[in-house]
């Protein structure tokens, strides 16, 4: 009797699995790597739910800009136009103040609370929105990562990558639950520009670059840096090869920030967007700055220049032609946003906002959780080049470690950038895990094996910094001895519980005179006007906020009449009204902390013993 063969062919073919172990095969093949980043985001954030729970039942939020950008939301659901991003709550004598945020930002909030709010109601919408739209953001950010850094030599870190993004302390916060305003969008769109760096050079790479570049801008400014940087890397990858994908690669960059950049303005501010000459947002001076180099690059690329020499005098002129429309369109551009400034504002505020500051400015033990994981993925960047089997992998890496370094040394100046900082450093630290991983795993002896498989999560930013931070504070007493200065936090948080606010809201609507960290909170929850809140813009009442209160009180009624305040309120344990009191022995701060207020002044009983004051302008 004869068989027929088991394949078309004859012979007896490859042995096939059997069903179970088919089965566990396809399981094993469902955890793509994207799955997997997500499953891990997903687990991190439902943690952070369950640790800030008693944050979010009182809508705790920790960061004035993220109450401020729920003004603006319900605003722009209030029916404030679309291109209209005046806050007319804020300085009213002034006639409001026109923010530098964009409405990016503002959009998806808004529509999620519109979606939500037949079913739940406008509050309960809020609640909801503010809760679980940062960590859905982060989810994105951990995709972005996976698919960016997938083009890297070895392919296990797109499993690796997303662990140490949720290790990553200096991400994961700003995409933490409440966590509303932009600095999310700037990580993700910052990760979204490197993963297209990382692509093989193409037109379409550049385009798609490009365009995340100039929406990075739009969201904030101080991406400028970053954007710079990857235009810089893909102009000196043409000038050193002169190759024509690398000349597609630089068109598509350059003419999608530039032409991004005016429909992304146009979109989110209208025309008053494209003409106006502001330092501190995308503005006329920087999209003429992009659109003169653009200009330049694109004559020298079609001029096909064939010296190194020459393609590098070309990009030299691009350079000194955006500089120069930059400056030609708003000189004071070259001294910076807040050049400005009413020194009493740099003393009493600016100096005091600490993402603003420099590295120094910061605790040792703060320090050494910024530096840790940016030395980490320098390290096994700079590994991961050395041990690349081809230039593509080479270039790639090159391209790491260009980047972290910048954002590194940008995060010495401006501790802002510590996040997009870290999210360079994740590859060379996953690299630098996995290698070491899999030393541990050769070694025959037990406890060397498990010193290796130590050393190996040690690469995990979290467990880096605090083990560095604790080796640090056996030898200095700075970093064993870091003090906790919380308790101004604390205070404020106090003086803005749920009995407070609402026996504020209850009062007749008026314009507050408040010290200025108090003032977008006192938007959020109430409906009155104040004077200041902290963003620059409103210099001037800013001015006059911190004079009122911290400068010659004889000065202080004729400030306060003039601002239109009909309350003066207070925190007495925040920090900033603890450093007006401590400005002058006789100034309004420090006579109102004493209960001795001068006689326009009268107290309001609110009820409540938190710590907050209220005072009523008595008629002139």
């Amino acid at each position: 009797m004869t068989h027929a063969p088991a394949f078309a062919g004859g012979g007896a073919g490859p042995p096939q699995p059997s069903a179970p172990k088919a089965r566990a095969i396809e399981q094993f093949r469902w955890f793509t790597p994207v799955r997997i980043a997500l499953i891990l985001w997903a687990a991190m954030s439902l943690l952070a739910i369950i640790v800030q729970w008693r944050a979010i039942g009182a809508l705790d939020l920790a960061d004035t800009d993220d109450a401020m950008r729920m003004v603006q939301v319900r605003d722009l659901l209030a029916g404030q136009g679309w291109w209209d991003l005046s806050q007319y709550r804020v300085n009213p004598a002034g006639g409001g103040v026109l923010m530098h945020w964009s409405r990016i930002v503002d959009a998806p909030i808004a529509a999620a609370i519109l979606l939500l709010k037949p079913f739940f109601g406008q509050a309960m919408a809020e609640r909801i929105v503010m809760v679980l739209w940062p960590p859905l953001l982060g989810a994105a950010l951990s995709v972005a990562c996976v698919l960016g850094y997938r083009n890297l030599s070895d392919r296990r870190l797109v499993y690796a990558v997303p662990l140490f993004l949720v290790f990553s302390v200096f991400i994961a916060a700003q995409f933490r639950p409440l966590r509303v305003d932009h600095h999310g969008w700037q990580i993700l769109l910052a990760m979204l520009v490197m993963g297209q760096a990382l692509r093989p050079a193409t037109l379409r790479a550049g385009l798609t670059g490009g365009l995340c570049a100039a929406g990075l801008l739009a969201v904030s400014i101080e991406g400028l840096p970053i954007v710079a940087l990857f235009a810089g890397l893909a102009a000196l990858r043409w000038a050193l090869h002169g190759h024509g994908i690398d000349r597609d690669r630089l068109y598509g960059y350059m003419g999608a920030l530039a032409g991004g950049a005016i429909l992304l303005q146009f979109l989110t501010r209208g025309p008053l967007g494209l003409t106006g000459t502001w330092c501190d947002s995308l503005a006329a001076p920087y999209m003429a700055a992009f659109v003169a180099a653009t200009a330049v690059i694109f004559a020298a690329a079609c001029a096909h220049p064939a010296h190194r020499v020459s393609r590098f005098l070309l990009l030299g002129c691009a350079g000194a032609a955006a500089a120069g429309a930059l400056l030609w369109t708003e000189p004071q551009c070259a001294k910076g946003p807040f050049a400005s400034l009413d020194p009493i504002v740099v003393e009493y505020w600016y100096r005091h906002v600490l993402e603003g500051q420099p590295l120094w400015a910061s605790k040792p033990l703060v320090a050494v959780h910024v530096l840790v994981p940016t030395l980490v993925g320098l390290a096994g960047s700079w590994l991961a080049w050395s041990a690349a089997a081809d230039d593509a992998g080479r270039r790639n890496w090159t391209t790491v470690i260009v980047a972290l370094a910048a954002a590194g040394g940008l995060s010495l100046l401006v501790m802002r950038s510590v996040s997009t900082a870290h999210l360079f450093a994740l590859p060379g630290s996953a690299w630098l895990g996995l290698r070491i991983w899999d030393r541990a795993r050769t070694i025959a002896s037990t406890v060397p094996r498990i010193l290796a498989s130590v050393g190996a999560a040690l690469t995990l930013p979290l467990l880096g910094g605090a083990a560095a931070a604790a080796l640090l504070g056996l030898v200095f007493a700075e970093v064993r001895d870091d003090e906790n200065n919380s308790e101004g936090a604390e205070a404020e948080r106090a003086c803005l519980a749920p009995p407070v606010t609402a026996a504020l809201a209850r009062l007749p609507t008026t314009t507050i005179l408040t010290p200025i960290d108090l003032g977008a909170p006192l938007l959020f929850w109430t409906p009155h006007s104040v004077v200041a809140t902290p963003h620059h813009r409103n210099k001037a009442a800013m001015a006059d906020t911190i004079r009122a209160f911290a400068g010659d009180p004889a000065k202080a009624e004729a400030i306060v009449r003039r601002q239109g305040a009909g309350l003066v309120i207070f925190c007495r344990g925040a920090n900033d009204f603890i450093a007006y009191r401590r400005a002058r022995k006789d100034s309004l701060a420090a006579q109102l902390d004493k209960g001795t207020p001068p006689a326009w002044l009268e107290a309001v009983p609110i009820g409540t013993d938190t710590g907050l004051s209220v005072w009523r302008v008595k008629p002139e």
